[in-house]
């Protein structure tokens, strides 16, 4: 009998304990929704592409790669530079550029900014020659192309190093002007880095 006494005592207490907590309060509602919804422009034209009015009208059989990677083609040295350079598109990496013609040799320029800034990352170029870090940038206004080596590239101002007095820090420069004909293929997968 003392078991079934202590049994129901216990039961008891912990039906009272569990009716004495309290249920979640329900969050009330505001009376107006005031929210605003803002829509971006997402597409694609404006998100990619510095100049979207410049790819108005062209169909996919009219793009060329020279609309998606203006820097890519040849290049005629001007200014103090002598050599003509040819930007070719990697085969299988769309954001690698291979530049040849330069008298450092072969070596490649990772894009970082659409549609012409590249990073030239610290390498060796084909011949073995070392290459400092640098920059490639393509001006699409007016077709000029400017490679700085020895450099760090900026992510913040990629092109404040254009400006800078090439005679007081020990960098190479290059300048040289879009030429009319461009490369018709890209570097074959045997010649890769």
């Amino acid at each position: 009998m003392k078991n079934v006494f202590l049994f129901a005592t216990t039961f008891f207490l912990a039906t009272a304990a569990m009716a004495q907590t309290n249920p979640a309060p329900v969050p009330s509602q505001p009376e107006h929704d005031t929210a605003t919804v803002t829509y971006v422009d997402s597409s694609v034209g404006n998100a990619y592409v510095t100049n979207p009015e410049r790819l108005q009208g062209l169909t996919t059989e009219t793009l060329t790669s020279s609309h998606i990677f203006p820097a890519l083609g040849t290049y005629k040295a001007s200014g103090t530079s002598t050599a003509d350079v040819t930007l070719m598109l990697d085969e299988t990496n769309k954001g690698i550029v291979w530049v040849d013609g330069l008298p450092q040799g072969r070596f490649k320029a990772l894009m970082k900014k659409s549609p012409a800034t590249y990073k030239v990352p610290a390498q060796k170029s084909e011949s073995g020659q070392s290459i400092a870090e640098g920059i490639l940038y393509f001006n699409p206004e007016t077709n000029e192309l400017s490679i700085v080596l020895g450099k760090a590239y900026n992510d913040a101002d990629p092109t404040s190093v254009l400006t800078i007095n090439s005679k007081k820090t020990k960098v190479w420069q290059y300048n040289g002007v879009k030429a009319d004909a461009e490369p018709t293929s890209t570097l074959p997968a045997s010649q890769k880095q």
